[in-house]
């Protein structure tokens, strides 16, 4: 007779290697109970977990691991019915080691069925989850506690968890988003170069903090669009890694950094005014520091008065700039050579003695630009100017209409 023979006309050896194979479950409580719910079976992982040894606990109620309130209130009775009734089921519940101490516990149970489909027992299998809960507990109250949006999204890149924070700021309900794709969040037209910024994310994932300089955007339940700041954090767990997305609303401070912008370009406006003195004569008084900034919005006020009024003599008044340097000369210097590329004739006026000598001294060559000491000068050089040009036209007119050669 051979080994595998003798197994099957005797199964105590099957029955030693299936009850080896179950102590071996050291983190888990496999228990036997009978039709009543007596213990019949008690495992070593049920004997490290619970603290009764094996002598102590058959033949007695599984109740005496439930708690004082729940055993006063049938529930272990209710729990054998409903697996009688229903099958397996898993549920969460708290029990209670032998040396009093409560513990957290996974359960499923599930019921043995004989030959003729009664139920004769059941099997119970218990895993401690304090540590799991306490830690998911904590996590869960970080979470809520955030003073941002957050957002936990799994490697599938769809929402595995928010926070109430969140569920502000996007105007959603938890259970509306729990299991969308993150796009859910974005508008329609980032979706799609969203999804391959994300995806190459979950490939490689890193730490991004908040302000990394991209523009992005996030979309209300309710279709609004508004700007926000993400930054992004993998999270190694036991169910793969994770992606936790904290995301800050900035709309308010957009608003404000425009509104900055705006009173900054009133006042740089404010600061380099163009004035029209007379017909075809404009007037640019310069005064304070001038910086890049200031520079170029003076060249494109200049500029774009020279285009509305089409004047033909501009005078650029420096007598309350308080120093010239090589760069203030430079930036004036190419002012001046912007508006000779439209016609204008440039002068400058309010030059000191002491003005004059430093800009000797630096050896800034400011062409053939007309200067003047006093505005009222460079008005009167203005005038001669445009009285030159007026003659020259005439002159080129009358011989255009004689026929005579030029």
């Amino acid at each position: 007779m051979t080994a595998s023979s003798a197994d099957e006309q005797d199964p105590q050896p099957r029955l030693r290697d299936l009850e080896a194979m179950l102590d071996a479950l050291a983190d888990h409580a496999v228990i036997k109970l009978g039709p009543a719910g007596e213990v019949t079976r008690w495992s070593r992982g049920a004997q490290a977990l619970a603290g009764y040894t094996e002598a102590e606990i058959l033949g007695r109620p599984v109740s005496v691991l439930q708690t004082a309130e729940d055993r006063d209130a049938g529930l272990m009775a209710q729990e054998l019915e409903t697996v009688r009734q229903h099958g397996p089921r898993e549920f969460d519940g708290w029990r209670v080691a032998k040396s009093g101490e409560r513990f957290l516990s996974h359960i499923t149970l599930t019921p043995v069925v004989g030959d003729d489909g009664s139920v004769t027992g059941f099997v119970k299998v218990l895993r401690d989850v304090t540590e799991s809960a306490r830690t998911e507990s904590l996590f869960h109250a970080l979470l809520e506690s955030a003073p941002d949006a957050m957002v936990i999204v799994g490697p599938d890149a769809r929402i595995v968890l928010v926070n109430r924070q969140a569920e502000a700021l996007f105007g959603f309900e938890r259970d509306e988003l729990v299991g969308q794709e993150i796009e859910v969040l974005v508008p329609t037209r980032f979706r799609r170069n969203h999804v391959g910024h994300r995806s190459g994310f979950l490939a490689a994932p890193q730490v991004r903090p908040m302000g990394a300089g991209l523009e992005l955007w996030g979309l209300r339940r309710d279709g609004t669009e508004f700007p926000v700041e993400i930054s992004l954090s993998p999270l190694e767990t036991a169910e793969g890694r994770l992606v936790a997305a904290a995301i800050r609303d900035v709309t308010e401070r957009r608003e404000t950094e425009q509104r900055l912008q705006r009173q900054r370009d009133e006042i740089l406006e404010l600061s380099t005014p163009v004035i029209q003195v007379w017909d075809k004569i404009l007037v640019l008084p310069i005064i304070g520091t001038l910086d890049t900034l200031r520079a170029t919005r003076l060249t494109e006020g200049l500029l774009d008065s020279i285009a509305r009024s089409q004047a033909e003599v501009a005078i650029l008044d420096i007598s309350g700039v308080p120093t010239i340097d090589t760069q203030v000369a430079q930036h004036l210097l190419k002012t001046v050579q912007a508006a000779a590329l439209m016609g204008t004739v440039s002068i400058m006026s309010g030059v000191r003695p002491e003005t004059a000598q430093s800009m000797v001294h630096l050896g800034i060559d400011m062409g053939r630009l007309r200067s003047r000491g006093t505005l009222q000068d460079a008005l009167q050089l203005a005038l001669s100017v445009l009285a030159e040009r007026s003659g020259t036209a005439q002159t080129a007119a009358r011989t255009l209409t004689s026929g005579e050669p030029r």
